[in-house]
């Protein structure tokens, strides 16, 4: 699918018009877009708890479980996951959930959480990944959350049953030596294949002689299953029933006895079986499913359910069941992987670039993320190249490469295709995919952002291009992204030269872009699932590690005053920028709820390295409302600040194009807002365009 450049227009600068700040916008920082238009400072961030983190934190994740009941979030900090237990003045608010994970400096992805079924499932991409409902922990006194299905098989069970006497026993020679035990497991054969040596033995009935394969497999609370263990099997000898006499032989003659007791009769040729040995589970198994086949010489080899252990305890089981009273035919299940990228996708969970195969994407049972069927699995690009991404847009599952975006739909159960979206252009950075509020998924790659509606894919950072060449290209693969639906807006945090972790913020609304730099650092963003709506972020600053809210501040934080910068584009009279003309004065307007001292230089000719004109300009706050401490109802000031304009002369003489800055920060305890431009004197010289000769 062939993509397109969504390149902002620039308006032509007229005297008396008005304009509002993004239209104009080249370089915003630290300023973000209101509801009614205006660009304010930004607030924060601030801290959300005052737990003090010791070590490196590399993810942060909030959800609403059961049924919105049960308020999570869970905090990676060091080699160790934490959950929020409430709020304390203290601090002490986080309890270890899960020790012992892998620390490294030399990671490739961040963390990735997602929520399936009302479980977050947790990943780095190096150790098991783990499974949260809120509730079930695998260990409480050792801190242990239950790992996600199951990465290995149950050993074999040792199944017991008969075998022929070795002393020659000539009453019953078959199947009566070891542990032989009247059951039903065996086959009858209406085919008398035994021929009787009197006409007095009165053979009856015959069982052929058999095989019975059996096998164990876990389940662990959520229903997960595991794979098959390897096959034991059982075998039982062709025998006849002997009703009357038998034959003994001797060296003089041949003599016929009275069987008696010791009669085989019809209900004597089945047999039962004993199972020992069954394998007790890891932690967090709750059951253990028996499996056997019917009889292998003379039906199919399907393993069935023979009886389900409701426990974690039991190690032997013995088995009378007939063939035909087996359950339903069981299902086996891979070892679940070790993953870097997950999604939710039709009701259960698409994992991508695991350990062994970068390059496949395997995908679960539905309501069971935990459960991958060998044949789930699809490879999205033919190389096999690596999977960088998986998101679900527009009903269809995308996954991503660093070259490439392909659309994965299932024709049928268990049959996969995989469709290219995109030939050149894939992503780079799993956090960075996100779906945005105005119909776009948004998603970082090589060489800037992209944006997909769902029929086209389109180039989207033009406006910050000379910006993302400045990354971290190497550690662009960190970088961290959440949609701020307060603002509604993309947030990306990427690292600048000289970080490995993503330290600069560029926000998109659909239309332009702003930065955010608050002198930190972010591993993990997101997005709390409440009325909130807070944007949390795993945060770094000066050795300082916490878990602060980007979108609130507190002015007693560090951090929380932020110096912000608004650059315009170069403005012109006409589209090519052929007509020269003079710029006297431009009008900044706004709102009375700030009196900062706001810088304002002047550019010209398409040179940054030149200021041609600066001043300064001390803004007004008359009409901001009053701190709430002391706010009286009925004459306190509750509502939008009013419109004021401050002139800035430029003077700019014979130019074919200009360019305004504007550098400061917001007084303590105020909000500033820039809500417009307008200028004066702007008119065509009399000289014209500077044209080279030759």
């Amino acid at each position: 699918m062939p993509y397109t450049r969504k390149v902002q227009v620039v308006p032509l600068v007229e005297s008396g018009k008005t304009y509002a700040p993004d239209e104009f916008a080249f370089q915003v920082q630290n300023l973000q877009r209101t509801s009614d238009g205006t660009l304010a400072a930004v607030r924060g961030p601030c801290g959300y708890t005052p737990f003090t983190w010791t070590s490196n934190m590399y993810g942060v994740y909030h959800a609403m479980l059961d049924q919105g009941m049960r308020d999570v979030l869970l905090v990676r900090s060091g080699d160790t996951l934490y959950e929020q237990t409430g709020w304390s003045l203290t601090g002490d608010a986080f309890n270890n959930i899960h020790g012992d994970l892998t620390e490294t400096a030399s990671y490739k992805y961040p963390d990735q959480f997602c929520e399936v079924g009302g479980r977050i499932i947790w990943t780095n991409g190096i150790d098991s990944p783990l499974v949260y409902d809120g509730y079930i922990k695998r260990d409480v006194t050792f801190a242990k959350l239950m790992t996600l299905g199951y990465d290995r098989a149950p050993n074999a069970p040792t199944v017991l049953g008969p075998s022929s006497s070795p002393n020659g026993n000539f009453q019953r020679s078959v199947n009566d030596y070891g542990y032989s035990h009247p059951g039903n497991v065996g086959t009858i054969s209406s085919d008398l294949a035994a021929i009787s040596d009197t006409a007095s033995d009165s053979t009856i009935g015959l069982m052929l002689e058999g095989n019975w394969n059996y096998a164990v497999q876990f389940e662990d609370a959520f229903g997960n299953l595991s794979p098959w263990s390897a096959m034991s099997s059982v075998r039982v000898l062709q025998e006849q029933t002997k009703t009357k006499f038998f034959k003994e032989r001797t060296i003089f003659a041949d003599t016929y006895k009275d069987l008696g007791d010791s009669s085989v009769t019809y209900s004597d040729l089945q047999r039962q079986f004993w199972i020992d040995g069954i394998t007790k589970g890891p932690d967090g198994t709750v059951a253990r499913r028996i499996l056997r086949s019917a009889d292998t010489l003379h039906r199919n080899y399907d393993m069935r359910l023979l009886a389900r252990i409701p426990d974690n305890v039991t190690t032997c089981w013995p088995d009378e069941t007939a063939d035909a009273l087996l359950g339903p035919v069981a299902q086996n299940y891979l070892p679940t992987p070790t993953f870097k990228v997950m999604t939710p996708f039709s009701g259960g969970l698409a994992v991508a670039n695991t350990l062994a195969n970068p390059g496949i994407v395997h995908f679960s049972d539905p309501g069971f993320p935990g459960s991958f069927r060998p044949e789930r699995f699809i490879f999205p690009d033919p190389n096999g190249h690596e999977v960088t991404g998986l998101a679900v847009f527009d009903g269809r599952l995308l996954a991503f490469t660093t070259s490439n975006v392909y659309a994965i739909t299932e024709n049928e159960p268990g049959v996969y295709q995989s469709v290219p979206v995109t030939n050149g252009i894939g992503c780079v950075a799993p956090s960075s995919i996100v779906s945005t509020g105005w119909g776009e998924l948004v998603w970082l790659g090589r060489d800037g952002f992209y944006s997909y509606d769902g029929e086209k894919v389109q180039y989207i950072s033009d406006a910050i291009e000379d910006r993302m060449r400045l990354s971290n290209t190497a550690k662009l693969s960190r970088s961290v992204a959440v949609y701020n639906p307060t603002t509604r807006e993309y947030l990306c945090a990427v690292p600048l030269p000289g970080s490995n972790i993503p330290n600069y913020i560029f926000t998109y609304d659909g239309i332009g872009w702003r930065e955010q730099n608050h002198n930190r650092s972010y591993r993990s963003l997101c997005v709390t699932r409440d009325d909130r709506k807070y944007v949390l972020a795993a945060s770094e600053y000066v050795n300082e590690d916490n878990v602060v809210v980007l979108d609130h501040e507190t002015r007693d934080y560090t951090s929380s005053i932020t110096s912000f910068r608004y650059k315009s584009r170069w403005l012109k009279i006409d589209g090519a920028g052929l007509t020269r003309f003079n710029a006297a004065t431009i009008y900044i307007g706004f709102l009375e709820s700030s009196s900062a001292k706001i810088m304002v230089n002047a550019y010209r000719n398409g040179r940054w390295d030149e200021i041609i004109a600066t001043g300064e300009l001390t803004l007004m706050a008359d009409d901001r409302p009053g701190p709430y401490s002391t706010s009286v109802i009925g004459t306190a000031k509750a509502l939008s600040p009013r419109l004021f304009w401050r002139r800035f002369d430029m003077h700019l003489r014979s130019v074919d194009s200009f360019a305004f800055e504007l550098v400061g920060q917001p007084a303590d305890g105020e909000y500033l807002h820039i809500a417009a431009f307008a200028f004066d004197g702007v008119v065509a010289s009399e000289r014209g365009a500077r044209i080279m000769k030759g």
